[in-house]
């Protein structure tokens, strides 16, 4: 199984997914940290994840914490894009600060768009969009990945430890592959972990939302992350492992440690001893997961008051994708297979009424056996979108599946709560729309 945050592939079998790159399971331990968790969250929609568990830490603390998401200005923004900025305002309604990165370089590098292009269609498709969705431009900011230069200096200094093996290995580069394409995932990571610096607030949990076809830029941007790190913790049989990497300074980095460890409370209750020759610190098996966390968040923090970058590894959530009304992915080049924010809602209701479903080829058959709304995009719309009451989706799911609901009035009632959706929606854009300069940062 291969992944290619570039490509159209539809991913079914999220299982094999997580079991194949080392994906955890998003269950109800992670979603329950939130007081009124998101229909996504509790859904399944987000069906994994990297490190959630520095978000679940931040949350129940009330600590400092971050979403870090982009958008590829490449077309009309759709509703499998609304679901993931529907997932961010959830998180800024639960403390997090949001921080959005238009890809202008990444179009540009990838797919041959203009930066004028890019910008008329980030600012129209997708800012606007986000605003009339309910995104605070209060604790929010967008910015464009060409004019913000503090990106761009943090991308040339990991570029000076990366090979271009690691690249090709990751992402299948060739030959003929630019080198601007090749240099925008190195961007990317810059984007993701630049809102770690001192003018951001330094280092903190940060989550990044994404689906599964974005993975080999979480693992990149997390093994980048690590790279510029001055300690690697390690679990081993007889505790939990501080290794100091910075050559003749380790003795230096391990006082740093210790202060860390005091200010922690760890000082004694570990049983730590010290390593001067080797550059290590060893703590007792008393540590927990919880403790090795919070370790690694004090280390980082002060690696950065020493003037060191100090990043910790981001989070990352793993949302499904929308089928799209066709059948195959949900997608801005294909309208047919796609229901943009700014369609008309008379227009979105006949593309929703074209759909294809889970239904059988006959109403005897159905009523009979009963249809799969595992397969049907109509059901994905009550799924995601369209039903905000648990007891209203597992109705739809349950009539679906004992052959009570019939495809055509399945069809008309979500046309009709769509409609309603996006009348409201465009009547709430006209009014936000003032607010697009002002979420809109400069460098």
């Amino acid at each position: 199984m291969q992944i290619d945050p570039w490509g159209k592939s539809q991913y079914q079998d999220y299982g094999r997914l997580r079991a194949e790159f080392g994906i955890e399971e998003f269950t109800p331990q992670e979603w329950q940290a939130f007081d009124q968790p998101h229909m996504l969250l509790r859904r399944g929609v987000v069906f994994g994840h990297r490190d959630f568990q520095r978000i679940r830490d931040a949350v129940r603390r009330h600590d400092p914490w971050a979403v870090m998401t982009g958008l590829m200005p490449s077309g009309n923004m759709h509703f499998g894009h609304k679901m993931l900025m529907d997932q961010c305002i959830a998180h800024q309604e639960s403390g997090a600060d949001v921080h959005i990165a238009v890809a202008d370089f990444e179009v540009v590098a990838a797919r041959g768009f203009t930066l004028d292009k890019a910008r008329e269609i980030a600012l129209d498709q997708y800012v606007a969009n986000h605003l009339a969705l309910g995104l605070d431009p209060n604790k929010a900011e967008v910015y464009f990945q060409t004019t913000r230069h503090r990106v761009k200096d943090l991308a040339d200094q990991f570029a000076t430890k990366i090979k271009f093996g690691q690249m090709q290995s990751m992402y299948g580069f060739g030959p003929e592959t630019s080198i601007a394409h090749v240099n925008a995932p190195i961007v990317q990571a810059a984007d993701i972990l630049h809102v770690q610096r001192d003018e951001f607030g330094g280092p903190r949990p940060v989550l990044v939302p994404v689906g599964v076809d974005q993975d080999p830029h979480i693992r990149l941007t997390r093994d980048i992350a690590q790279q510029w790190r001055r300690y690697n913790l390690l679990q081993a049989k007889d505790g939990v492992w501080i290794l100091a990497v910075k050559g003749e300074e380790k003795q230096r980095w391990l006082d740093v440690a210790e202060s860390a460890l005091e200010e922690l409370g760890m000082g004694t209750r570990t049983g730590r001893k010290r390593n001067d020759k080797h550059g290590q610190i060893v703590l007792g098996k008393q540590c927990s997961n919880r403790d090795i966390r919070a370790l690694d968040l004090a280390l980082a923090r002060a690696e950065a008051k020493k003037g060191e970058l100090g990043l910790l590894r981001p989070s990352a959530s793993f949302h499904r994708f929308m089928t799209g009304l066709t059948g195959d992915k949900m997608s801005s080049s294909d309208p047919d297979s796609s229901i943009f924010l700014t369609d008309e809602p008379a227009a979105a209701k006949k593309k929703l009424m074209r759909s294809v479903t889970g239904g059988k080829a006959t109403r005897e058959e159905q009523e009979r056996d009963g249809a799969d709304p595992s397969k049907c995009p109509v059901y994905e719309m009550f799924l995601y979108h369209l039903a905000e009451d648990d007891n209203h989706l597992q109705q739809v799911h349950d009539e679906c599946t004992g052959g009570e609901r019939l495809c055509g009035g399945c069809k008309t009632e979500a046309a009709e709560l769509l409609m309603d959706m996006l009348k409201q929606h465009q009547e709430k854009r006209d009014a936000t729309e003032h607010l697009v300069a002002e979420i809109v940062r400069a460098d």
